[in-house]
């Protein structure tokens, strides 16, 4: 088993290397799941989770896989992942448990270890306009609009929480 990342009441994080291809692999053959990503084949999944693994070993810090402790099962994977000019990150889950309140735990979680352990004047996370379910996970974080600006070529709407925007939470 991997070695944990971080915790949170329903949540446990660990990071994402190869050994969760199958996992990434049934997470994107979900339509449900991927309509707001780009498409990835195995080899690209693969890749992915090297260079995660590669950010744990050099930052100490990346992308995760989320188990959850009732049932000990992978619904997804949140990531922090510090860009040059500040925090990006993102949560994607299974469309089984989407709606329970794991993309609002797990994004606050990083959100709050972010802020207190990164050199970075804020975090943001990019969404599609049309993907009002996480403007509204984003929002609920205590996260405002920023830009709209465009990731991997695809329109997305930035939405920021400044350092200290938490601050007596």
């Amino acid at each position: 088993m991997h070695e944990v990342a971080l915790t949170t009441e329903r949540l446990v994080m660990r990071p994402l290397t190869p050994a969760y291809l199958s996992d990434m692999l049934e997470l994107s053959s979900d339509p449900q799941v991927t309509r707001f990503l780009l498409p990835m084949d195995e080899a690209g999944h693969l890749r992915r989770l090297r260079e995660s693994e590669a950010m744990w070993e050099t930052r100490g810090y990346g992308r995760v896989a989320i188990h959850d402790r009732a049932r000990g099962r992978f619904p997804g994977r949140p990531a922090l992942l510090a860009a040059v000019r500040q925090g990006r990150g993102g949560v994607v889950l299974r469309a089984d448990v989407q709606g329970c309140g794991f993309a609002t735990e797990a994004g606050g979680a990083w959100l709050r270890w972010g802020l207190t352990h990164l050199d970075v004047p804020y975090l943001t996370a990019c969404i599609a306009p049309e993907n009002q379910a996480s403007v509204s996970v984003a929002q609920r974080l205590g996260m405002s609009a920023l830009r709209t600006d465009t990731f991997h070529g695809r329109e997305v709407l930035v939405f920021a929480l400044h350092r200290g925007a938490t601050d007596g939470d």
